[in-house]
């Protein structure tokens, strides 16, 4: 029988891909909300972000169980994800009105996430059962 014991380390990349989740799964109810009871100028363009953001999210409830599980082809997929988001809070610090606050708690686990999903414990965990 196999070790299915967990890192400290895979634990924390679980924990904070779970948040980045219910932050999503949050945003993607407001934008709801927003949708339904506000005026809206671009329908269409209202109801694309929506099913973007529920993408998003349907993309990184994947991941997380992907990670949980020790998928190895997770591991890919999380640096994407977690370089697109570095992307966004470097992209809100510098646009035409810069946000350091939310480039902030956008950047921090992002880097978080990068530096975790490549250590060597966590590397091992996700290639050891493929």
């Amino acid at each position: 029988m196999s070790d299915t014991r967990r890192a400290p380390l895979v634990i924390l990349l679980v924990t904070i891909m779970g948040a980045q989740t219910i932050a999503m799964a949050a945003l993607s109810a407001l934008l709801v909300l927003q949708f339904v009871q506000a005026d809206t100028q671009s329908a269409p363009t209202a109801v694309a972000l929506i099913a973007l953001v529920v993408l998003i999210v349907v993309w990184l409830v994947a991941m997380t169980a992907g990670v949980w599980r020790a998928r190895a082809s997770t591991r890919g997929s999380v640096l994407v994800y977690q370089f697109l988001q570095l992307a966004i809070g470097v992209g809100s610090l510098q646009g035409f009105i810069p946000r350091p606050d939310i480039a902030s708690w956008i950047i921090i686990p992002s880097v978080v996430g990068i530096i975790v999903v490549l250590t060597p414990t966590v590397t091992d965990y996700l290639s050891e059962r493929g």
